[in-house]
């Protein structure tokens, strides 16, 4: 049986159509599949940079927090955090009535507002649960800029990593305080 060639003609013309109903998923997944490890490894790269701060400030030996905040930029390396707000605490725990409170005694930030000095944060984290106990915080909160802005919602993605961490205690100096640069060490009560 012989197919006339007017029919093989109309016949090119199907996997041009077959393409175009086909295009837009595969470009959506190919967008996909840089989008959302794009933004997972942010998320990962910012959870290790407030980490890496908290640890760097525990250890109370500070003179610039600079460096502190430049080593948060190289753990998110090669994604650019500098437009992330980040917040330094060194933390107190004092006795208020039958509990416990947590309150600033020094404070640094970047792109951000610092709390004041000697506002209560509530409750301290479970490790440190005991009057006179200090700890540090790092805060990094940063808005996720898309490659794509075709996927609803991650234009308005904010991650929010905070990580608290214990003061270091080194050699004889077994009560170790960290005092951020201009700041004061904690109240005694």
């Amino acid at each position: 049986m012989r197919i006339p060639l007017q029919h093989l003609r109309n016949a090119d013309g199907i996997a041009a159509v077959e393409f175009a109903l086909v295009a837009p998923f595969l470009i959506l997944l190919l967008m996909g599949t840089v989008e959302f490890p794009r933004a997972y490894g942010i998320s990962q790269g910012l959870e290790k940079a407030a980490r890496t701060m908290a640890d760097l400030i525990s250890r109370g030996s500070l003179n610039s927090v600079d460096d502190v905040y430049a080593a948060g930029a190289a753990v998110t390396f090669p994604y650019d955090t500098s437009a992330a707000r980040i917040v330094l605490t060194a933390v107190g725990v004092y006795a208020k009535g039958q509990g416990l409170v947590a309150r600033v005694c020094s404070t640094a930030a970047r792109n951000d507002t610092a709390p004041a000095v000697d506002s209560e944060l509530g409750d301290p984290i479970p490790s440190e649960a005991k009057a006179g106990a200090r700890y540090v915080t790092a805060k990094v909160t940063y808005r996720y800029l898309p490659v794509f802005g075709i996927f609803p919602g991650l234009d308005q993605l904010t991650f929010t990593k905070t990580v608290s961490w214990p003061v270091r205690s080194t050699g004889a100096n077994s009560l170790a305080e960290t005092v951020l640069p201009g700041g004061k060490a904690c109240k005694a009560t």
